[in-house]
């Protein structure tokens, strides 16, 4: 199973291209019990008809079977697609159902050519932790209308003591939006292709507002 490359290169706008509100029983009176819901970064695995029946959230030891199985427009066969999504706690077979999920940007980081400028935007910044072989964070950026471009940039990986260390930054780049409210945005980097083992870490710095470039450490 491939993973999807649809958002292209590295620094282009994150775009959402699953949105699924599956709700049921709205129109239940008030005594209505609802299920557990549970809300998380995940994986989401396409089959041979372009259709999501399996799920992989970041807290679950495994992948999960869709009851209520998702279709969106361009999503492709046999796909993996990282996003967010709430989905109801699963039953002893390891099956759920989905109740929202949303597609986000998840390019591995890249390496910047020589003479690159690397925009760091300020942005408020809400969440980092590792999920699986993700580095999720949730930040916050001012906006108005124009669409945001996020990419994750490798500055180095070295080796200390034995154990890796990758340093990245978080390009942030506002395309001339105006600054008037804030709007959460959910970003995960992929880290499988470092090979990452018990001991290693990842450094994120993000120039956040009123603060500057801080810097934040996850232990893998």
């Amino acid at each position: 199973m491939k993973l999807s490359n649809h958002f292209g290169s590295a620094f282009r706008t994150f775009a959402v291209i699953l949105a699924a509100c599956l709700f049921s029983g709205c129109d239940k009176d008030d005594d209505s019990v609802y299920p557990n819901v549970l809300t998380d970064f995940m994986d989401l695995y396409t089959n041979g008809e372009s259709t999501v029946d399996r799920i992989h959230p970041d807290g679950s030891s495994s992948p999960l079977t869709l009851l209520n199985r998702l279709s969106g427009e361009g999503l492709q066969p046999d796909t993996t697609y990282r996003a967010v999504g709430m989905y109801r706690l699963p039953d002893e077979k390891g099956e759920t159902a989905v109740y929202s999920v949303t597609l986000i940007y998840a390019e591995p980081p890249f390496k910047p050519h020589e003479g690159m400028k690397v925009v760091t935007d300020p942005l408020y910044l809400e969440s980092v932790s590792r999920g699986g072989n993700y580095l999720n964070i949730v930040v916050q950026p001012m906006m108005q209308t124009k669409p945001h471009s996020y990419a994750f940039v490798e500055d180095s990986v070295v080796n200390i003591n034995g154990h890796k260390m990758l340093y990245l930054t978080l390009a942030h780049n506002q395309n001339g939006d105006r600054e008037s409210f804030p709007r959460r945005v959910y970003l995960s980097a992929p880290l499988k292709s470092y090979g990452f083992t018990d001991g290693d870490s990842i450094s994120l710095r993000v120039n956040v507002y009123d603060k500057g470039v801080k810097e934040w450490r996850v232990a893998y």
